[in-house]
């Protein structure tokens, strides 16, 4: 018969798929064959409504496509139930698929998408998402979608988070957005087995190059925002300049603040472990936040307190770290104690039991905490603010004041600068939200922005500058509060860990970056910490390093000349200066918070 044309093989190969499907069994994928686990006719898979009114969809032809000639059209009439993240996910679509999965292996979702009537922002929105069915929900991975008029292909790599049977794993389209006309099409998951297959694409991101033209202009912001002058003049003990000193400037702590959150458990623990936890957290960071310990459920367990949280502060404080607490009041009743929510029935009452919490840990901390997340993800969480009304937030902040004049207060969201910027309804929200209590005078004195990205949907160097900008119109500083990357691949998460601190370092509205958690011991999700679980430095962390320790860390020596005086051009922050002369050093400490630089008299001798 011969050698069998190449159709013929594909021909043999989805006739082999098919009887094994039949069977209920799953054929191994290989780097060549990658195995398709959604149904033949995918678009007519997508029966699974959620929401009311239902979006409507049909079937319809496509003219002009060389990848498909049909597409799921999806229409949305009616509005999300209520203006925070439970309005994008009321209303969707989904299929299941028709294959199981196995935990790990590669895979890759491919669609293509175009508005036919756009949302009233302008664009076609929507949220991929690739979950668990009928239950838990468990993503392995999801993505933000913004279209146009014209077909747009998404091709999203990814991991398997657990093992799924045919059926117990879907596609959903968040569609909660608003009105709009969507067409879907070309929809695939492929499996293309564990490891890294040949073939399988790999995610990454505009700029990642090298040569990328957003490098050199954050280079130059970081010399213009990030340095100042410290200018040194030596005099001997009668006054007299000394020519020919040496000096040298050594920075001992950034003032950008390069944080990290932590356990108040783990810092105080008194062994090894908890020794090694603390070197680590000292190594690394200049600035602490305890991530559970200060919130609400957690500050009324008063031996928790009083055992872990209250010397935790004291230690970071004892070894000179910048302090946040986080948060005072994360306003939905998950993330309440359970009376709270109770008393929804009796405003007075919950108002009364929101006030006085507030007003018992501001106060108890003050003089401890730098910054303050008053309030976190606002947006999402508003069961509080749908009693008692959207104007208790800045109230919040007024309490948090009275209690303590000492520290700023932020505001505090997510989904701001993730999935390539385009969650237009979640930032125009927490724009308008900040500007609002910024000009009502309540005393918010900054925005933090979180910055949990997904490795499928990296948000470019050049959008993030955009985006920054626009979220410091209202003067406010911005600090990157819980910055981390969820991605298996390792070298990806390294690169853009190292991009986006540049980035953020650059422009003058940031004041700080902290990762939430850095040990896959102790962190939300392991595969986004900078250590192992064995304390080894994986290659995030060494981008971390390499950047804050090294390119970015000011050690330098000069000589005064005929007037005794030298300049050295370094890193803001504070710094030991030493000065030689005849062989007898003399050693200062010196702070250098601004780009106007310092000028400091050294006494030689």
């Amino acid at each position: 018969m011969g050698r069998l044309t190449k159709a013929r093989r594909r021909a043999a190969y989805v006739i082999s798929v098919a009887l094994l499907a039949a069977l209920g069994l799953a054929l191994p994928a290989t780097a060549a064959d990658p195995t398709e686990i959604m149904p033949a006719d995918a678009l007519a898979a997508f029966t699974q409504f959620t929401g009311t009114p239902a979006p409507q969809t049909k079937i319809v032809s496509v003219q002009g496509q060389p990848s498909f000639d049909k597409a799921l059209q999806i229409t949305v009439t009616g509005q999300p139930s209520s203006p925070g993240l439970d309005g994008e996910y009321s209303l969707g679509v989904g299929a299941p698929s028709a294959q199981p999965t196995v935990k790990g292996e590669a895979m890759l979702a491919t669609f293509w998408a175009r508005s036919v009537t756009p949302t009233a922002s302008g664009s076609g929105l929507a949220h991929f998402v690739f979950e668990q069915n009928g239950g838990g929900y468990t993503k392995s991975t999801q993505a933000a979608m913004k279209v146009g008029s014209g077909w747009q292909r998404f091709q999203l790599p990814f991991r398997m988070v657990a093992d799924y049977a045919a059926g117990q794993v879907r596609i959903n389209f968040w569609l909660g957005y608003g009105p709009q006309v969507l067409q879907i099409a070309g929809v695939s998951v492929l499996r293309y087995g564990p490891g890294t297959p040949a073939g399988w694409p790999q995610s990454t991101y505009a700029g990642r190059e090298a040569g990328a033209s957003w490098r050199a202009a954050a280079e130059d912001r970081i010399e213009r925002n990030r340095k100042g002058n410290l200018y040194v003049k030596v005099v001997d003990a009668q006054g007299h300049l000394v020519p020919g000193a040496t000096v040298r400037a050594d920075l001992t702590r950034h003032a950008f603040k390069f944080g990290s959150a932590a356990d108040g458990i783990r810092l105080m623990t008194q062994n090894t472990a908890g020794q090694k936890y603390r070197d680590t957290l000292l190594a690394n960071f200049n600035q602490f936040t305890l991530g559970n310990n200060l919130k609400w459920n957690h500050w009324e367990n008063v031996t928790e307190r009083d055992t872990y949280t209250l010397p935790a502060l004291q230690w970071g404080r004892d070894n000179g770290l910048f302090v946040r607490g986080h948060t005072l009041i994360w306003p939905s009743c998950g993330n309440m104690p359970a009376d709270v929510c109770g008393l929804r029935g009796d405003p007075a009452a919950l108002r009364n039991r929101i006030d006085t919490h507030i007003t018992d840990e501001a106060s108890t901390l003050a003089g401890k905490i730098d910054e303050w997340d008053v309030v976190n993800e606002p947006y999402a969480n508003h069961d509080v603010q749908n009693v008692l009304g959207d104007g208790e937030i800045d109230r919040w902040f007024r309490l948090t004041r009275q209690a303590d004049a000492g520290p700023k207060l932020y505001l505090n969201d997510y989904d701001i600068i993730e999935d390539n910027g385009w969650e237009v309804r979640h930032q125009d929200q927490f724009a308008a939200l900040a500007r609002t209590l910024k000009d009502g005078g309540a005393p918010i004195g900054g925005i933090g922005i979180q910055g949990h990205f997904a490795g499928e949907q990296l948000t470019p160097p050049a959008d993030l500058v955009t985006l920054i900008n626009k979220f410091g119109a209202p003067g406010l500083p911005i600090a990157i509060t819980e910055f981390d990357v969820g991605t298996t691949d390792e070298q990806l998460q390294a690169d853009y860990t190292r991009d986006f601190l540049t980035t953020m370092f650059s422009m003058p509205q940031v004041t700080g970056v902290s990762t939430f958690g850095f040990w896959e011991g102790d962190t939300w999700d392991p595969k986004r910490a900078l250590f192992r679980t064995d304390w080894t430095l994986k290659p995030n962390g060494q981008a971390w390093r390499d950047l804050i320790y090294g390119a970015w860390w000011t050690k330098a020596s000069a000589t005064t000349g005929s007037t005794g005086s030298t300049t050295v051009r370094g890193f803001l922050g504070d710094y030991t200066v030493k000065v030689t002369v005849g062989g007898v050093t003399k050693q200062v400490a010196v702070s250098m918070p601004t780009i106007a630089g310092k000028a400091i008299t050294v006494v030689a001798g």
